[in-house]
């Protein structure tokens, strides 16, 4: 009967440290957070806003691609400030919704500023 309750007691343990080992918050999988910790939307929007900036000012975008860019940053904004205006106001869901366009952003910023320098063979469609 020890046994038993032994080994019940081992399978529960095991089961509630694996069950608190995968709801951490910000864990996907195992990975690291995409977004830093203290890193909130309105100042990952003013980073991606300074990078179009700096990028069309040292010429590695073009003012098409800036204004793009910029046009999704606003879009962004103003899905935020639907999300905040709504009854319950930025829910997790909502959260993670904005930081995943940020993100995509972010890696379209990152595509248009050296694409260049990739795609139909080095230095194609040089502006």
């Amino acid at each position: 009967m020890k046994k038993i309750i032994l080994t019940l007691a081992a399978v529960s343990a095991l089961t509630a440290t694996a069950s608190a080992a995968s709801a951490q918050p910000g864990r996907d999988f195992g990975r690291p957070p995409i977004v830093a910790p203290g890193y909130g939307i309105d100042s990952r929007q003013a980073m991606i806003a300074q990078r179009i900036d700096r990028s069309l000012r040292n010429g590695e975008i073009s003012r098409r691609e800036a204004a793009r860019l910029r046009g999704e940053l606003r879009e962004i904004d103003r899905l935020e400030a639907a999300f905040r205006r709504s009854r319950p106001g930025l829910t997790p869901v909502e959260i993670a919704q904005l930081n995943g366009r940020l993100d995509r952003l972010a890696a379209q910023v990152r595509i248009d500023r050296h694409g260049r320098e990739y795609g139909y063979g080095y230095g194609y469609g040089r502006r």
